[in-house]
């Protein structure tokens, strides 16, 4: 469902940002941002209610715990997510965190 999710919002994203003549690399990167973004949130909006309930706690705390949860993680993830990409666009390099998780 995160997987549908995320690949409908893109979809929109990238047109929306190319319809509005931004740069090719800037569409990638909200896109990209977008997709993670989109698919983090779903599977935390569906696993926390129950992970809550597991440790006995009102499930009903979940809601308000994912939306700070997901604004905090979103611009972190949007900041990490381009920097990385403007980082490869550029000389071809990850930066020196990026390179474990990029295979390097």
């Amino acid at each position: 469902m995160a997987l549908a999710i995320g690949l409908i919002l893109v979809s929109a994203g990238f047109l929306r940002v190319v319809l509005f003549k931004v740069a090719l690399l800037d569409a990638v990167a909200i896109s990209a941002s977008l997709f993670v973004i989109t698919s983090s949130s779903v599977v935390l909006g569906a696993v926390l209610p129950l992970a809550l309930n597991a440790i006995r706690l009102d499930a009903a705390h979940a809601s308000t715990t994912v939306q700070v949860v997901m604004d905090i993680l979103g611009v972190l993830l949007t900041c990490t997510i381009s920097t990385t990409i403007f980082t490869l666009a550029s000389d071809g390099a990850a930066p020196a965190w990026a390179a474990p998780l990029l295979g390097g």
